[in-house]
């Protein structure tokens, strides 16, 4: 395999140290070409990204300093650079007498999310319990108590005794309610740096000897970024990068903030690089390394050889990311020796070609991942005689305004309707979460949810005094025009030959005509106006009302609002801005995938409809919106009054 298909790059060299050390690799290599300007950003805050929950309120992003000091402290912050004495990346920690502090994430995805404490003290007792010894001598000497925490945005803050601190990360990975938690040790937001009054000209020379690492480490031709033997690297020793805990564990997230700051968008960041080596490293997991996922979201080969990975949980802050990663090479860890690890990594990466050297999936068989197991038509509509769009028409003015002479008009006493509620269909971003069904579920006949014969019979109502009787239950509607806003509704027509004839005359049956209408209505309930989709299918044939109709079978389901994206131009927002390409984002951004909580799907819609409305980055659609609660408008609002405060930094935009 040539060097562009292998992330290891030069691992094979010989004479050189064996101890996890990187091999001096000579003169530094620089601005291949202008394509990596090193230097670039230093006038910009990129990566100087404060707490989550911050943006939206009255001091936007990197609005308290200037680009450069605020990013340049940060760094320096993050880092110690005055200890010279020589340690390895997975060294014996060294424990200070002190509380230490870890970071939870993932919890706000969780089922208990929805306590009225947002779930903290049952996620606390979770903790604690996890933590505690096995040995149940060693637990009575060794008690897990965490008395002093704090929530930071979606990150909940923890206090711990230093000898705790092995046990806690230990829970990375771990199922908390339904979700899956990522810890590590906690580096300070860069807000929190700025505070500290950190020297300037001490971070500036930080920024500088990791910019001239990373220039020595990455390859321009081949796209290669090799962070390979990084505990044994002479340049890193010398900055004390892995003395202690603290800096261990904030090296590598300040090393993707300098990398971000080089260029001068996201695109170019993520296109610079293909291929990463963090071979050699001696790592246990990827705590310590868990923000490469953030900065190389697109990457396609990733050497993990040679490290301390022994089973999946320790690779669980990975899983379903990397989503076009092609090439990946765990040999040398006892993960690879797991009967389970061909088919966990095939399962977390479905572009997965190369696993440890050995194909694993031909293009072939990736190519037929692509294709849609059902052919998806066109909407379909043959209405020779205009019958069903007279119908259609004509019955949602009808059910709006007079439900009473709708049923006289087109309904009989062999009609029949039913009405099922949808709870679990996704709902659109901008729909209202707390939007009931209490008014329709006693009425909804959930086939799946409703086993017993009698219930499931009395739901379906027969004869127009029986329909009339359950629509006059229901709340008041008001459905878009069909002619003024036809973007609102999809509809279908299919004839269908062989219906019983109601006069019994004809015995092959009488023709008529399947319809199918999904849209959305406005539901006046009380001083408040809720919006829900629905779906609803009429069955029409011959009989004795208006036109020379009856309506045989009326099924209407009703779901949360979802939008009408699934009936307009692919690739576009069904709104008046459909025309604006969607903001760049990850595969699967926003729709849902295995592992991956409801909750997560619905934040990571909202910040795309977010970011499509203002032109942000999704970064800093996301801190608005979590800013304010998660609620569009009041984000809006706020992104408003900053942009014409002039308080928003231009890195706050995506690229005209």
């Amino acid at each position: 395999m040539n060097n562009s298909r292998n992330p290891r790059g030069s691992r094979g060299r010989s004479n050189a140290p064996d101890r996890g050390g990187i091999r001096k690799r000579g003169a530094a290599r620089v601005d291949r070409d202008g394509d990596l300007d090193m230097d670039g950003g230093a006038g910009r805050s990129r990566g100087g990204k404060r707490a989550r929950g911050d943006s939206g309120r009255s001091t936007p992003a990197g609005g308290q300093a200037p680009g450069r000091e605020r990013a340049l402290s940060a760094i320096q912050k993050a880092i110690t650079s005055n200890v010279n004495s020589q340690a390895n990346i997975r060294q014996p920690r060294e424990r200070g007498g002190g509380l230490e502090q870890v970071m939870v994430r993932g919890w706000k995805q969780s089922k208990a999310a929805s306590n009225p404490d947002g779930g903290v003290d049952s996620l606390i007792a979770f903790l604690e319990r996890k933590a505690a010894p096995t040995d149940p001598k060693a637990a009575a000497n060794t008690r897990v108590k965490i008395t002093k925490s704090r929530v930071e945005g979606d990150a909940l803050i923890v206090s711990i005794r230093p000898e705790l601190m092995d046990r806690m990360l230990a829970i990375n990975g771990f199922t908390f309610a339904g979700a899956p938690l990522t810890i590590e040790a906690y580096g300070k937001s860069a807000d929190k740096m700025m505070a500290d009054g950190v020297s300037t000209s001490s971070a500036a020379d930080t920024k500088a000897k990791m910019t001239a690492f990373l220039s020595k480490r990455y390859y321009q031709q081949t796209k290669l970024l090799d962070l390979s033997n990084l505990g044994s690297d002479p340049d890193l020793l010398a900055m004390g990068m892995f003395n202690s805990t603290s800096t261990e564990s904030k090296f590598f997230p300040a090393l993707m903030k300098v990398w971000e700051m080089s260029f001068d968008s996201p695109e170019k960041r993520r296109e610079a690089v293909e291929s990463v080596s963090l071979a050699n490293n001696q790592l246990p997991n990827i705590t310590v390394v868990t923000t490469l996922s953030q900065t190389f979201p697109d990457l396609k080969n990733l050497d993990l050889s040679n490290n301390n990975f022994k089973d999946a949980q320790a690779l669980i802050g990975w899983r379903w990311k990397f989503r076009q990663l092609e090439f990946l090479d765990l040999t040398g860890t006892p993960f690879s020796a797991d009967p389970s690890f061909k088919d966990t990594m095939l399962k977390w990466y479905p572009k997965l070609r190369i696993l440890n050297n050995t194909e694993v999936r031909t293009a072939e068989e990736l190519a037929a991942q692509k294709k849609t197991p059902i052919p998806v038509q066109a909407p379909y509509f043959q209405d020779d005689s205009k019958i069903a769009e007279n119908f259609v028409k004509a019955f949602f003015v009808g059910y709006d305004n007079n439900r009473n002479d709708l049923i006289n008009s087109v309904y009989d006493n062999y009609s029949t309707f039913s009405l099922n509620v949808n709870t679990a269909a996704p709902r659109a971003v901008q729909s209202d979460p707390t939007a009931g069904w209490d008014q329709y579920i006693k009425k909804s006949r959930n086939l799946l949810k409703i086993s017993h014969l009698p219930a499931r019979m009395s739901r379906a109502y027969v004869g127009a005094e029986k329909i009339r009787e359950v629509w006059n239950t229901l709340p008041k509607t008001r459905h878009p025009d069909i002619m003024q806003h036809p973007e609102d509704w999809l509809i279908e027509c299919h004839p269908i030959p062989g219906l019983p004839d109601p006069t019994e005359q004809v015995e092959t049956g009488v023709g008529g005509l399947l319809i199918m209408v999904h849209g959305k209505f406005e539901e006046d309930n009380g001083p408040k106006v809720e919006t829900r989709s629905f779906d609803r299918t009429f069955v029409l044939g011959p009989g004795g009302g208006v036109g020379g109709l009856r309506v045989i079978s009326d099924m209407l389901c009703l779901r949360a609002y979802g939008g009408n994206e699934a009936w307009g131009p692919e690739g576009q927002w069904a709104n008046p801005q459909a025309a604006v390409p969607l903001p760049p984002a990850p595969e699967g951004y926003g729709m849902p995938a295995p592992g991956k909580p409801d909750v997560q799907v619905q934040q990571e819609q909202m910040i795309l409809q977010m970011s499509l409305k203002t032109r942000m980055t999704l970064q800093y659609s996301e801190m608005a919106l979590s800013g304010n609660q998660w609620n569009m408008d009041a984000a809006l609002k706020n992104f408003e009054e900053l942009k014409m405060q002039g308080k928003l930094p231009p890195e706050a935009f995506l690229p005209v």
